[in-house]
């Protein structure tokens, strides 16, 4: 009997062992690595490994999607792999724009606000008219 006692505690100590494994590895941050286009904006990237939390939501007002990547806070900074990511991409930051935790990316004449949250961040597409787009336009051509 004491034989398989030592058994049966051999075994629970081996999947607690293997349970903590599988958990830390998987718990890891986000590499920031490998990207895709985004589900409101294809030319926009997104880190592969965040998961999308929201659906994209289209309203008269703004398209947005909520992506989840664990170890994100609102105060923290995006990790220079993805700044470095987002501008190979074609993209432009307008530092001018920027409020709190929202910053503001341009490319050809289409805006994305990305607002970092704990845990996640959201991807803004404001709709705009065809005035605005109109004038962004003439502006680009009568620099």
């Amino acid at each position: 009997m004491h034989r398989k006692t030592q058994w049966y505690l051999f075994c629970l100590l081996s999947v607690i062992t293997m349970i903590l494994l599988i958990t830390g590895c998987n718990s890891a941050d986000t590499a920031w690595k490998v990207y895709e286009g985004s589900a409101v904006d294809k030319s926009f990237p997104v880190p592969k490994e965040a998961s999308k939390a929201e659906a994209a939501l289209k309203s008269s007002k703004m398209e947005y999607v909520r992506y989840a990547v664990p170890g994100l806070r609102e105060d923290s900074k995006l990790p220079t792999a993805y700044e470095e990511e987002i501008k190979a991409w074609g993209w432009t930051e307008n530092k001018a724009e920027q409020t709190g935790s929202t910053r503001v990316f341009m490319k050809n004449n289409q805006i994305i606000q990305l607002s970092l949250q704990k845990n996640a961040f959201i991807l803004y597409i404001p709709k705009t008219n065809d005035v605005a787009v109109q004038g962004l336009n003439n502006q680009a051509n009568n620099p």
